[in-house]
C-alpha cells in the first residue's frame, strides 16, 4: 500500500535521453551536494531530472515534456534512488517514449497518483524543493495551496475579530464553508436581480397598457357619444309626418309567403332515392347473370364413359404385356396353367381374341363419349348465347332507368331553382319594404348614414365594454413587491460582505501564525486613489516587495518560505538552489535537509561534490 514519506534524501540519479544527456549519465549525491561548470553543462537539468522524476514535470513545473528531450531522440529514460525516514533505498524509474509514460517503484508499476500520496501535490513538492516556484510560479494561487495546510481556525475566533455588526450579520447563520455559502449567496443575489429587473418590465409595460387603453377608451366614448346625437337626429327627422302602416300590412303578407315557401322541404331527395333503389337492383341482377357460369347436364355421363374408356386401355395395355411374355415354362397371370410349347399356340390365340374384344369394345365406348361431348357443346353455346342476349338487354334496361332518373332529377332541380328564385324576390322585395319603412321621411343617403350609424353605435358599445374591463382588471404590480425584492437583495450583499470580512480575517489569523525570519506575507493593499482596502498575496523581505529584491535576496526568500512549507507539512525535503553563486552566504535561514548547490563555474565542467555521507566528487 502506497504511504506519505515524511523523510527524502536522493542517493543518485540515471539519466539517458534527457535534456543535454543522449548517453547514460549516472550522479550520486549526499547531504551537501555541490554542483559546478560552464553554462549549458547540465547543472539545471539535474534539477529538471529530480522534479521530473517525482512530479512529471520540471524543475520550474513546465508542462511541455517535449522540451525535456534530447535533440536527437525521442525517448528518455532516468533512475532515482533515495531513501526515506526508515533509511531504506527505493529505485523510482521513469520512462517516456514519444507521448507514453512509464513509471515503476522497486520495480512495480505505478502511477503519477500514487507519487502524489508519497511526495504530495506537484505544487507543493516543487515549492519546497525549488525555492523560487512558490512566490515566482504559484503567485497568488499560494495563498489557496497555504490554506488547505493551515489548521483550521475556530469560529469563534474568528468572529471575536469582527465588528459588531458583522457578528450581528452571521450569528444566526450557519454554515460549513464561508466561501461555499458566499457563492450561493452571489447566487441568491443574482436570481433576485433577475426578477427584479423581470418585475420592474412587467410594471412598466403594464402601466404603458394602462395609459394606451385609457387613451383608446376616451376616443372611442367621444365618437359613440357624437354617433349617438346624430342618429337622434335621423331619428326624429324619419318618424316626423311618416305613416307607414300600409307598409307593415304589405310586409307581414310578404313575410308569410315567405316562411311557407321556406318550410316547404325541395322535392328531390324521395324521388332521388327511389330512383337510385331501382338503378341498384337492375345493376344487381345485371351482375348476377354476368356472373352466372355454365353447368353441363351431361358431365357425369361424359365422367362416367371416360372412366370406362380408361379401365379398358390399362387392362388392353396388360394383357399385351402378358402375351408378349408369354413361353414355355411360365404360369399364365390369368388361368393359373403352366404354359408348355403344346398349349402355347391355345394361351395365346385366347390372349388375342382377349384383346381384341378389348379394343372393340373401348372403340364403341369412345364413340359414346364424343356423342356426348357434341351435345355438351350445343348445350353450351345455347347457355352462352342466352346470357349474352340477356346481359344486353339488362345493360339497354340499366341505361335507360339512369337517363330516366337524370330526367326527373333535372325536372326537381328545375323546380327547386323556380322556387328559390321566388324566395329571393320575396326576400329582395321585404329588404325594399323594410328599407322604405326604416328611412321614412329619410332620403336614400340618410337612411344609409342612419343604418351605418347605428352599425357604428353597436360596435362601439362591444369595444367600450370590452376596453373597460380591460382597463379595470389591469394587474398593477405594487410597488412595495418590487421595494420588498430590492430589500432582500441589499440584505444579502450586506452578508456577503460580511463573509467577505469573515474569510479575510479568517486567513488574517491563519497567516498570522506563519513566521519567518526577513519574509512577511501581506494579505492587504490599500489602493491610493480610493482608499480602498484590497486582498492581495504578497512578500516582503525586510518590509522591502519582493519584485524589488535583488536575485540573492530573492533565492533567500524563497528559502524562508520553502523551509515555511516544509514545517507546515511536517517533511524534511531535499532544497535545490539554482544560480548559487550569486548567495555566497545564506545568513537569514538554515536549509534543513538535504541541499543541492548550483553554482557556474566558467570554462569548468560538471561537476558533484560532495559532502556528509556520500561518494566523493565525481566528474560528468
Amino acid at each position: 500500500m502506497i504511504q506519505p514519506i515524511k523523510q527524502l534524501r536522493v542517493r543518485s540519479l540515471t539519466v539517458r535521453g534527457f535534456k543535454g544527456f543522449s548517453e547514460e549519465r549516472s550522479f550520486s549525491f549526499g547531504d551537501m551536494n555541490v554542483i559546478t561548470g560552464q553554462n549549458g553543462q547540465g547543472k539545471s537539468s539535474i534539477a529538471d531530472a529530480i522534479a521530473f522524476a517525482i512530479t512529471g514535470v520540471s524543475f520550474f513545473g513546465g508542462a511541455r515534456l517535449d522540451n525535456l528531450y534530447h535533440k536527437n531522440t525521442r525517448d528518455l529514460a532516468l533512475e532515482l534512488a533515495f531513501a526515506d525516514e526508515s533509511g531504506a533505498v527505493r529505485i523510482l524509474s521513469r520512462t517516456r517514449t514519444d507521448s507514453d509514460m512509464d513509471i515503476f517503484l522497486d520495480g512495480r508499476r505505478i502511477t503519477q497518483r500514487d507519487l502524489t500520496i508519497m511526495f504530495g501535490e506537484r505544487d507543493l513538492f516543487l515549492s519546497m524543493f525549488n525555492p523560487r516556484y512558490f512566490i515566482n510560479v504559484l503567485g497568488s494561487k499560494g495563498r489557496e495551496l497555504l490554506e488547505r495546510y493551515l489548521p483550521e481556525v475556530p469560529r469563534a475566533d474568528i468572529m471575536n475579530g469582527l465588528s459588531s455588526h458583522d457578528r450581528a450579520l452571521l450569528e444566526g447563520e450557519d454554515f460549513l464553508s464561508p466561501e461555499a455559502f458566499a457563492q450561493e449567496l452571489r447566487k441568491e443575489i443574482a436570481q433576485l436581480e433577475r426578477d427584479t429587473i423581470y418585475m420592474q418590465g412587467q410594471y412598466d409595460y403594464q402601466t404603458a397598457q394602462e395609459r394606451e387603453l385609457s387613451r383608446q377608451l376616451a376616443q372611442k366614448q367621444a365618437r359613440h357619444a357624437q354617433i349617438i346625437e346624430r342618429i337622434a337626429q335621423l331619428e326624429a327627422r324619419r318618424t316626423a309626418g311618416f305613416d307607414g302602416a300600409d307598409l307593415k300590412e304589405r310586409l307581414a303578407g310578404l313575410y308569410a309567403r315567405h316562411d311557407e315557401l321556406v318550410r316547404e322541404a325541395p322535392a328531390s331527395l324521395e324521388e332521388a332515392a327511389a330512383w337510385e333503389e331501382k338503378i341498384q337492383a337492375a345493376a344487381q341482377a345485371l351482375e348476377q347473370r354476368r356472373a352466372e357460369a355454365y353447368h353441363s347436364k351431361y358431365a357425369h355421363a361424359m365422367a362416367e364413359t371416360q372412366a370406362k374408356v380408361d379401365a379398358l386401355r390399362q387392362e388392353t395395355v396388360r394383357q399385351k404385356r402378358v402375351l408378349a411374355g408369354l413361353k414355355p415354362g411360365i404360369q399364365c397371370p390369368m388361368c393359373r396353367q403352366t404354359v408348355t410349347e403344346a398349349n402355347l399356340p391355345q394361351v395365346k390365340g385366347e390372349f388375342e381374341a382377349s384383346i381384341q374384344a378389348l379394343c372393340q369394345q373401348g372403340r364403341e365406348l369412345v364413340s359414346q363419349l364424343q356423342e356426348l361431348q357434341g351435345l355438351d357443346e350445343k348445350a353450351k353455346a345455347v347457355f352462352v348465347q342466352f346470357q349474352a342476349d340477356d346481359i344486353s338487354a339488362g345493360e339497354t334496361a340499366l341505361v335507360a332507368l339512369k337517363e330516366q332518373r337524370q330526367a326527373a332529377l333535372d325536372a326537381i332541380q328545375e323546380e327547386n331553382k323556380d322556387r328559390q328564385r321566388e324566395i329571393a324576390a320575396l326576400r329582395d322585395e321585404i329588404q325594399n319594404l323594410e328599407l322604405d319603412l326604416e328611412c321614412g321621411m329619410l332620403s336614400p343617403e340618410e337612411g344609409e348614414e342612419l343604418r351605418q350609424g347605428t352599425e357604428e353605435a353597436a360596435a362601439l358599445s362591444a369595444e367600450l365594454s370590452v376596453l373597460s374591463e380591460q382597463s379595470q382588471g389591469v394587474p398593477e404590480l405594487e410597488s412595495g413587491r418590487l421595494a420588498e425584492k430590492r430589500e432582500q437583495i441589499a440584505e444579502k450583499k450586506k452578508l456577503l460582505a460580511a463573509l467577505a470580512r469573515y474569510i479575510s480575517k479568517r486567513v488574517e489569523l491563519n497567516f498570522s501564525r506563519l513566521r519567518m525570519n526577513r519574509v512577511a506575507i501581506s494579505l492587504y493593499d490599500v489602493v491610493k486613489s480610493t482608499g480602498e482596502v484590497k486582498d492581495v498575496f504578497k512578500f516582503t523581505y525586510e518590509d522591502r516587495p519582493y519584485a524589488c529584491l535583488s536575485g540573492s535576496e530573492q533565492i533567500r526568500a524563497g528559502l524562508e518560505v520553502a523551509e515555511l512549507v516544509k514545517g507546515l507539512i511536517g517533511v524534511d525535503y531535499p532544497v535545490f538552489i539554482d544560480d548559487a553563486e550569486r548567495v555566497p552566504v545564506i545568513d537569514n535561514v538554515r536549509p534543513s535537509g538535504q541541499v543541492f548547490l548550483a553554482r557556474v563555474a566558467k570554462g569548468a565542467p560538471l561537476t558533484v561534490q560532495v559532502s556528509g555521507a556520500s561518494p566523493a566528487a565525481q566528474a560528468a
